[in-house]
């Protein structure tokens, strides 16, 4: 993988001057010398960001991030892909825990290989240390993978005491190694989507812009209310609007509908429907390292990624109430 100024630039939101001047006052090297576009590692990506922003003086207020909807196919494994990669990106350091069985955040992220690796259910079953299941995607970017085996997991954690708490208990020892811990859950009502949810600091629902979708939105919102009144927890949440058409009515109805009735809990960044998403998963790449800097997968990612960045970091300085001048 291998990132340019233009896209550190955009990453950092800050201008390219400003990416270049920190460049060549630290002789941070290109992955090629003599590179016109100047090139660098995804280790150097993070050092430049960290640098340029000072994400050392951040504070991470919600780790435990879960991406979540009932409904199949609304892209909610996409854009966990996407917000994790480019976490990474941003000099943050990530696990990825993939609890769906189809396992397409782990081959997104390490391709077939995933297929033959230990799971969560080997660590909740079988008594496998958590860290035997970990495995290394890139420098800041580590994944608990998922495949076949977590279709074996619903039995055996539904006849455990405290069933819902379990996975809550076993991530623990891991949130202080890692800024984020973002989790992608399978597309069900199950046990182990309730552990996920009872392990969150806040839970993403992605919800397609389609009039289904809107509809089970309530049910699932529903579903929430009840799960967390059971563990006396009060679930923290937000809807990220995905798969956004502007030239169909029923997409700007539903944004409508979205915004007017779930306000509070929107995110404003809208993700538009593009092929470019789908292209990243297959090729294991963030939008950003490919496609154009004119695409909408491109521009809708770091939008989000910059909104989620705001909501759940903190810098002290702010808290203090101080100003700060650019």
């Amino acid at each position: 993988m291998e990132i340019n100024q233009t896209v550190i630039a955009k990453l950092a939101g800050l201008s390219r001057a400003s990416v270049s001047r920190f460049v060549s006052s630290n002789n941070i090297p290109t992955v090629s010398d003599g590179n016109k576009s100047k090139k660098y590692s995804v280790e150097n990506t993070r050092k430049i960001i960290q640098g340029v922003c000072d994400l050392s003086k951040k504070s991470v207020t919600d780790k435990v991030q879960v991406f979540y909807n009932f409904k199949g196919g609304t892209g909610k494994t996409s854009l966990c892909y996407q917000i994790a990669t480019h976490l990474t990106l941003m000099g943050y350091d990530v696990l990825a825990i993939d609890l769906d069985p189809q396992g397409h955040l782990s081959t997104s992220m390490i391709g077939e290989k995933s297929i033959d690796l230990p799971t969560m259910y080997d660590v909740l079953v079988n008594g496998t240390s958590i860290q035997d299941t970990i495995y290394p995607v890139c420098s800041g970017l580590n994944l608990i993978p998922g495949n076949l085996a977590l279709t074996r997991l619903e039995v055996p954690l539904s006849q455990k005491t405290k069933r819902e708490e379990i996975l809550k208990r076993v991530i623990a020892p891991l949130v202080g190694e890692y800024d984020f811990i973002l989790i992608d859950t399978n597309p069900t009502i199950s046990t182990l989507n309730m552990n996920a949810l009872a392990a969150a600091d806040h839970v993403n629902i992605v919800c397609e812009t389609q009039p289904f979708s809107l509809s089970g939105l309530g049910l699932l919102l529903e579903e929430l209310k009840n799960f967390g009144s059971e563990m006396e927890k009060s679930l923290s949440y937000h809807i990220i609007a995905n798969k956004y058409e502007s030239k169909t009515a029923s997409a700007q109805e539903v944004l409508g509908a979205l915004r007017s009735d779930y306000k509070e809990h929107m995110f404003q960044s809208v993700i538009r429907k593009s092929e470019d998403i789908n292209i990243a998963s297959k090729i294991r790449l963030p939008v950003s390292v490919f496609a154009s800097k004119r695409s909408l997968a491109f521009e809708d990612i770091i939008d989000l990624l910059h909104e989620f960045l705001e909501k759940f970091t903190t810098d002290p300085k702010d808290l203090l109430g101080y100003s700060v001048v650019d």
